[in-house]
């Protein structure tokens, strides 16, 4: 079993101390710290929907994606994309709740 080493780059409690650190530092002296990490590239989206909504939904779009890290058009995707998975999901369950007609049985 290969022992973790304590990394030499410090925790950062925000930007402004991360950008101080990096401006006296290069990346080049912790090779020995970096590891190769494989990243998927995700296709381009090809089409685009566009959607009115009025300046206060867009603002409390805003406002909830930028607590995530995410534009307000990123956090509207993947809210659709959850609600169409989800009614995807019911539909199937209810399809599966659906009794065939039991052969022998055909009356009404």
């Amino acid at each position: 079993m290969t022992e973790r080493r304590k990394s030499r780059i410090p925790r950062f409690k925000n930007y402004e101390e991360e950008a101080a650190f990096w401006d006296s530092h290069s990346l080049t002296e912790f090779e020995d710290e970096l590891q190769v990490i494989k990243v998927e590239v995700a296709r381009p989206l090809g089409h685009i929907l566009g959607v009115r909504l009025d300046a206060k939904t867009i603002d409390k779009l805003a406002d909830l994606g930028r607590k995530k890290g995410i534009g307000p058009s990123t956090l509207a995707r993947i809210w659709l994309m959850e609600r169409l998975s989800q009614i995807e999901e019911h539909d199937q369950e209810k399809a599966a709740k659906e009794t065939p007609i039991q052969a022998g049985n055909l009356s009404p």
